[in-house]
């Protein structure tokens, strides 16, 4: 409703721009589930450092885990999405399924890159009855400085994304300005077909630039 009353003010065109209502939150989903992987994966590195450091004060696997699990409800509370996970795992090892399925499964429905990594140096220590605790500290290591990295990418990111989010109402909002503080003097860019191909050809060039800033953002680029 918002670009039909922008670029074009007419009935015929909110219907045909009405997939839009459809097609945004389908394209959104993806950037906010990667939000929200980020926040595992850093949320993740804490409950690995927690539970290296629980091997290496000498609990066993089983009781590891618990302490990981107490640590992040400490630190993200409860209903934190880390929090939610663990409590998922302990319950799991408690009736009886292995240290070694539980961290698998869940590597694989997170998607995060580091649980996967994690999940295949656990089961590896433990099938070859190696120095676990060693292996779980350098992996944890591993771990922390790849997601320290990130986030200091993600930081110098940041001011280039709120610049690009600025940019992408500028033009929306000076279309609107001229609209409500000169009475008239832009009607004839929504009447005939003269203007209608005015405003459809700025609204391509507005839908390119506004992609092409999100894809220069991006923080896989960098």
């Amino acid at each position: 409703m918002l670009i039909d009353f922008i670029f074009y003010r007419s009935l015929v065109f909110l219907l045909l721009l009405s997939p839009l209502a459809v097609i945004f939150p389908w394209a959104m989903r993806g950037r906010l589930a990667k939000k929200r992987r980020d926040r595992l994966g850093v949320q993740f590195r804490d409950a690995v450092l927690a539970l290296s450091s629980a091997l290496q004060a000498g609990y066993s696997v089983e009781n590891a885990w618990r302490e990981a699990y107490e640590e992040m409800a400490c630190v993200y509370g409860e209903e934190g999405m880390i929090t939610r996970e663990f409590a998922r795992m302990v319950r799991a090892i408690e009736v009886n399924e292995t240290p070694e399925s539980v961290i698998s499964e869940f590597a694989a429905r997170s998607g995060l890159p580091e649980a996967e990594s994690f999940a295949e140096v656990f089961c590896l220590a433990k099938r070859s009855s190696g120095d676990l605790v060693t292996d779980m500290d350098n992996t944890a290591r591993t771990i922390s400085e790849k997601l320290r990295v990130r986030e200091e990418i993600a930081t110098l990111t940041a001011a280039k994304q709120l610049e690009e989010t600025v940019m992408t109402f500028i033009p929306a909002g000076i279309i609107l300005y001229l609209n409500f503080s000169f009475d008239g003097f832009m009607d004839v860019l929504y009447q005939g077909l003269a203007g209608r191909a005015v405003m459809t050809v700025c609204l391509l060039i507005y839908g390119a630039a506004v992609l092409l800033g999100f894809y220069m953002v991006r923080e896989e680029r960098w």
